[in-house]
């Protein structure tokens, strides 16, 4: 493997490191949660910071104990809360409990009915929230999510390009020095690029469509249908790259069986059942 071929990966391994929290975001079932939310203010400091995203799995109430996260709604209010419980009370509807921020002195001053929990937090995500947030902006989306995957594509597409004409040129020239190195017919793209590729824009493109089914926008629409189809057409080529690959094997191994034997002066001995034994497979 050549130092570009190590550079592939290693920038792809980085991609797809950098790609996975904002899909376990955009799809918590990916890690069998259900819910995710964006933390907005600090009363859970330091365990949980601004920014930090946190992935919340369905519990039953009797299964929840002192000393858990979890995420809920109070009231009929919209935005759901995120702090610790600090005592489980048994009532004849079920179990209450009271919850406090880690940062806050006191106790929250209403006790959250079992009905009212979505859930517990199984694990945060640190930051990226941040993005998450500056997506929801026309120009955050475009610098975000936008521009790295055109940027992606035009890569890929200018990797073929490139990739045709060496091999065109390649086929079109003529030997006339022996010493010629095989490096100067060196392939651009691999198979293994490619698969990288569609490894990477199949992380990509959930947290496209979410986004698009989130914000309704022509902007993120387009993108959703961009990265879906760059998924498509990527993956396609190294499926079709595979195929060609087996064909021209077995092309190759039908050409050599049906090429005739080589024409030899030596000379045949007979065999006890009057066949013939040329001397080069004595």
């Amino acid at each position: 493997m050549n130092t570009r071929q190590v550079a592939n990966v290693l920038g792809s391994v980085l991609l797809i490191a950098l790609v996975v929290p904002f899909v376990v975001y955009a799809v918590p079932g990916v890690v069998g949660a259900e819910y995710s939310f964006v933390v907005l203010s600090g009363s859970m400091e330091p365990t949980i910071e601004p920014g930090d995203v946190v992935v919340v799995d369905e519990r039953a109430p009797t299964a929840i104990a002192d000393g858990d996260v979890i995420t809920f709604t109070r009231g009929d209010a919209k935005t759901p809360v995120t702090h610790r419980v600090v005592d489980v009370r048994e009532t004849e509807t079920g179990p209450v409990f009271e919850t406090k921020g880690d940062a806050n002195d006191d106790v929250d001053s209403t006790p959250i009915p079992a009905a009212n929990v979505i859930g517990v937090v199984v694990f945060t995500i640190p930051y990226i929230g941040y993005v998450i947030r500056a997506t929801n902006s026309t120009i955050g989306f475009v610098l975000l999510v936008a521009v790295p995957l055109s940027l992606l594509v035009l890569t890929e597409l200018w990797a073929l390009v490139r990739h045709g004409s060496e091999t065109t040129e390649s086929n079109g020239r003529v030997a006339t020095d022996s010493t010629v190195s095989s490096a100067d017919a060196a392939v651009t793209i691999t198979a293994n690029d490619l698969l990288l590729s569609t490894g990477v824009l199949a992380l990509v493109t959930p947290y496209a469509v979410y986004v698009a089914l989130e914000l309704q926008t022509t902007l993120t629409t387009a993108v959703a249908f961009a990265s879906a189809f760059s998924l498509l057409a990527v993956g396609g080529l190294w499926l079709s790259m595979r195929l060609s690959a087996g064909e021209g094997d077995t092309a190759s191994t039908s050409a050599r069986e049906a090429e005739p034997p080589e024409p030899t002066t030596e000379t045949a001995h007979p065999t006890a059942d009057g066949g013939t034994l040329e001397e080069d497979d004595r």
